[in-house]
């Protein structure tokens, strides 16, 4: 919970700065990065999905072993069906991602659609995924 109290503050703080255009190459980076990610995922390629997200980030190694988890009991299809870039400052980097995650095989999954606020953080001069936090899941099923 405390993760999401941080992540909110920073998203409010913001969104007090507009998107400027020499933001437009970052935003489109990130967009392709968290699109990646989805490919990566979908084709249950950990080297890849690793790849998408920062390797300091304090969730690195639980994602990783979470998304092997995934990999071993389910085949999951996702799809991008919302991304919203909300600024930067120095640091950090914050968007706004919403996406479908749709059972093909495996155990009892339920269906979902998840609202999320990624951020992200500049790893060898590339936006990679630091962390994020879900605002909402809606079941499909």
């Amino acid at each position: 919970m405390k993760l999401s109290y941080v992540v909110l503050s920073i998203t409010f703080l913001m969104c007090l700065v507009a998107c400027s255009p020499e933001n437009a190459d970052d935003a489109k980076e990130i967009e392709a990065l968290l699109t990646e990610n989805l490919r990566a995922t979908e084709a249950e390629d950990l080297n890849a999905v690793s790849d998408t997200m920062h390797s300091d980030s304090p969730a690195y190694s639980q994602t990783q072993q979470i998304i092997q988890m995934a990999f071993d009991n389910y085949d999951l299809k996702y799809k991008l069906l919302m991304f919203q870039y909300i600024g930067q400052d120095d640091e950090y980097a914050l968007a706004r991602f919403k996406f479908s995650t749709e059972k093909v095989s495996g155990p009892d999954f339920k269906n979902n659609i998840l609202d999320t606020i990624h951020v992200f953080r500049r790893e060898n001069d590339k936006w990679k995924i630091w962390s994020q936090a879900t605002l909402e899941i809606d079941y499909t099923d």
